[in-house]
């Protein structure tokens, strides 16, 4: 991988000012900007829709940076990619089987998530909420966003009960050496 394009869906608000998701994606950015070509969209500064189509295709990956909220995504990255992907730019309705009209092949993404949630709380049968769901389970809808476009998955990196119990140091070393692995630096 040559190039890759950070996102930011991190929403500052009273509960949650973002400062845990900004940290990673500066964490990621400080890393990669010396060794592959890097582009950024920080979604709360706001976008133009035709900037972002071309930065989507100048990338090989794609790092989706951002707070689970209610079990998805915030609703500015939902915004965000319903006016982004754009029909005949990211995927084309075809003969094949549903999914199967991707334009974004030959791009990998990954996902990069916050939760207030414990890790212990996932794969956990006992567990009533989630009934043994991980947390890659928990992502799916988002996943499967980024496969119909025709990009595959490369390993997501998960932080988990971060509000009740935040280690930013910690999850930021373990970033690091995530990012440093997956992207082979």
């Amino acid at each position: 991988m040559q190039s890759a394009l950070l996102i930011l869906g991190a929403e500052k608000g009273d509960f949650s000012k973002g400062a845990y998701n900004e940290g990673l994606f500066e964490a990621a950015y400080n890393l990669l900007k010396n060794k592959i070509d890097v582009t950024t969209t920080k979604i709360y500064e706001g976008f133009d829709v035709t900037q972002e189509i071309e930065k989507f295709k100048k990338s090989d990956a794609i790092i989706f940076q951002y707070p689970v909220f209610w079990f998805t995504m915030p609703p500015s990255l939902k915004s965000y990619l319903d006016q982004v992907y754009a029909y005949d730019e990211f995927y084309a309705f075809n003969d094949g089987p549903y999914g199967s009209g991707g334009l974004m092949t030959g791009k990998n993404y990954m996902l990069s998530t916050t939760w207030n949630a414990p890790l212990e709380a996932f794969n956990d049968p006992n567990n009533d909420l989630l009934k043994g769901a991980s947390a890659q389970d928990v992502v799916l809808p988002m996943c499967k966003a980024q496969e119909y476009c025709g990009m595959t998955p490369l390993e997501h990196f998960f932080c988990h009960n971060v509000v009740k119990d935040p280690q930013f140091e910690a999850d930021r070393e373990r970033y690091i050496q995530h990012l440093t692995k997956t992207f082979q630096l």
